[in-house]
């Protein structure tokens, strides 16, 4: 029986350490995986901040016309005498 218990003992160590390998791989691979996905997110910000950078104006046009779309949208909406759900329109 005491041979057969070391046995089991080795195996399971064996096991622990391959185990304890993998685990280590995986973590390695998770944070190459991370570095990529955060150069990439660095890289498509850059895209989008840079024609912001070097036309300010147009982009303050841009956002100033978004806001004042929105705002009329709510005015109209909130002025607007119909239901505001479209069931209420039927009752």
């Amino acid at each position: 029986m005491a041979n057969g218990e070391v046995a089991g003992d080795d195996e399971l160590a064996r096991e622990i350490a391959q185990l304890k390998a993998e685990i280590g791989n995986l973590k390695a691979a998770l944070a190459e995986r991370a570095d990529d996905i955060v150069q990439g997110a660095s890289r498509a910000a850059e895209v989008v901040t840079q024609p912001i950078r070097n036309n300010p104006g147009t982009a303050g046009m841009l956002f100033g016309a978004l806001v004042g779309l929105a705002a009329g949208i709510a005015i109209a909406q909130a002025t607007r005498d119909e239901p505001r759900h479209w069931y209420d329109r039927y009752r």
